[in-house]
């Protein structure tokens, strides 16, 4: 499978988000969640609470939304069963993903036929989920080649040296080390140009996201925007372009 940007195209940073219980065929708002904003806050570094058998998440949007892929981060290993439906109409609710699977810790995507709609619910099936500490549901990009030019990764460590008055160094552990990421195409069509325009105006360097070496089956990069891209028409309607991604801790 080709190199994939999963990111959020639609909006899910601004969506309402609402917790309640739900069948599979109806729907009923409840307080059934503890932190539930968590799950869409970008960070992975803390879990919702009380996302129990039954209990779902619903997303609402301005308008109807289309989705081709759902990610789920999970801080440890979680053998229950997560779905996601789109409702087309109100109380008519389709399964557009099924994670009837055992989740390994770290991100879990699952690519599906584009659906649309208004509303999603985000569901558990099977039992009680625990350690799920984000999600991303929207549009992947797949890269029409790999980059030709190679892919750059250089460590960013997240030390402070300083001097003493008497000259000696010391170091202040600020973070843990950072991976820079560097895509460089050298001869990329048109229609991949707007693509990845459409995606850098989606995210920006504020909202964060996936980039995959392979795929839906990774591995896994969750990252931001470390500057913006630059586009060099290089022939007719043929451009070069170097992507910067910085890698995220949490």
């Amino acid at each position: 499978m080709a190199k994939t940007f999963y990111y959020d195209s639609e909006g899910l940073l601004e969506a309402t988000i609402n917790d309640g219980t739900f069948s599979g065929s109806s729907w009923s708002d409840s307080a059934s969640m503890t932190n539930e904003g968590r799950l869409i806050d970008q960070s992975i570094a803390t879990a919702v609470s009380d996302f129990n058998n039954a209990d779902a998440l619903k997303i609402t949007f301005s308008s109807a939304k289309s989705v081709d892929f759902l990610a789920v981060y999970f801080s440890a290993t979680e053998t229950d069963n997560l779905s996601l439906y789109k409702e087309d109409t109100p109380n008519n609710y389709v399964a557009v993903k099924d994670f009837n699977t055992t989740f390994s810790a770290g991100w879990n995507v699952g690519e599906f036929v584009s659906a649309s709609a208004t509303n999603y619910h985000l569901a558990s099936t099977s039992g009680d989920i625990a350690n799920l500490t984000e999600f991303i549901i929207g549009s992947k990009l797949e890269f029409e080649f790999n980059p030709d030019v190679g892919i750059g990764e250089v460590n960013e460590f997240g030390t402070t040296i300083n001097k003493s008055i008497g000259g000696v160094e010391y170091a202040i552990l600020n973070h843990e080390t950072k991976n820079s990421i560097s895509l460089s195409f050298s001869s990329i069509s048109e229609t991949f140009k707007d693509d990845l325009q459409s995606m850098e105006n989606s995210v920006q360097n504020y909202k964060k996201f996936i980039y995959s070496e392979n795929g839906a089956t990774g591995p896994f990069h969750y990252v931001r925007l470390d500057k913006p891209m630059q586009f060099k028409e290089v022939s007719s309607q043929r451009y070069s372009v170097n992507i910067s991604l910085i890698e995220q801790l949490s």
